[in-house]
């Protein structure tokens, strides 16, 4: 049996793989690096260490192997289900198999929900973005749509705000759902809602602008998947985690309402940026090195 499988391959999910494994914890990680919205940030300008940027699939490349290289294991795979029995929780891939754990961290960021718009995929990191705060200063001062509805889209769109003032939050649903909070700040920073069906991204290499369901296009420098919710956390649910607002919810040392059960990452909210969420995988990692060993203080075991 494991001591530990961690759900995510972001940098929340590698960093606590680190420390669980280098304090000689049996560790596995279980995600699908390709689903990363890190994997699709081109230019990273705001992570320690990197002054000139940092593409994120490099981050996550080079995350992969230094879990690795102090003993993780690492699967390729989806996590479907997570129940406990007794004292083991039972992780339950796509393809049917399960694995016992005597604890369990979920770093499942935020998953990305695609708009149904035509050249999505195609043109993601040429001009179709899903993270503000990766990507966002590369369009200071530029022209920029941020497509969805809720709370998502708001944040996102109040994030842009540090690098351009021209952005419009365009609805495909035909209604804008916002919390009052951020329906304030949104009528503050003048940021424009639009009620409209965006049916495909125009480009030639990188994208020139958006064409809407009756014909008529718009040009764009830029546009941000912020569709739906932030996080799609159903096994968490099954589990019984505490989930407020979609996002679960997490005391200071990681630790969710079901003992034995972490988090760390964006499936926490808060702050969404890359060095946050190596902290809290640095956080969740120690404080499942306590919970195991039964120590109240946090140093390197694996000579023990």
């Amino acid at each position: 049996m494991l001591d530990v499988i961690i759900i995510g391959h972001g940098p929340a999910g590698l960093s606590a793989a680190i420390f669980a494994a280098r304090a000689g914890l049996r560790t596995l990680v279980i995600g699908n690096p390709a689903n990363s919205q890190l994997t699709y940030a081109k230019n990273i300008q705001n992570y320690f260490g990197f002054p000139e940027g940092v593409d994120g699939s490099v981050l996550v490349e080079k995350g992969i192997k230094q879990a690795k290289n102090c003993g993780a294991r690492i699967m390729n795979g989806e996590v479907v289900d997570c129940v406990k029995r007794n004292k083991v929780f039972l992780v339950k891939t796509a393809d049917g198999r399960k694995r016992g754990a005597k604890s369990v961290v979920i770093a499942t960021g935020m998953p990305i929900q695609w708009a149904g718009v035509k050249n999505e995929k195609e043109l993601l990191g040429k001009g179709v973005h899903t993270c503000a705060s990766c990507d966002g200063p590369l369009y200071r001062n530029k022209k920029i749509a941020v497509i969805g509805h809720g709370n998502h889209a708001a944040e996102d769109a109040l994030e842009l705000t540090s690098y351009t003032k021209d952005i419009t939050i365009i609805s495909n649903n035909g209604k804008f759902e916002f919390a009052k909070r951020f329906r304030q700040q949104l009528k503050k920073h003048g940021i424009r809602l639009k009620l409209a069906r965006v049916d495909e991204f125009k480009a030639s290499t990188f994208l020139k602008g958006l064409v809407f369901e009756h014909g008529k296009s718009e040009a764009y420098d830029a546009a941000f998947l912020a569709c739906g919710v932030a996080s799609s956390l159903t096994f968490a649910s099954k589990l019984g985690v505490e989930i407020k607002e979609n996002l679960l919810v997490a005391d200071e040392n990681g630790m969710t309402s079901i003992a034995g059960v972490f988090a760390a990452g964006n499936c926490m909210g808060r702050c969404r940026q890359i060095a946050k969420n190596v902290g809290d995988g640095c956080n969740a990692g120690i404080s499942v090195v306590r919970y195991l060993k039964a120590k109240d203080i946090y140093f390197d075991y694996a000579k023990e």
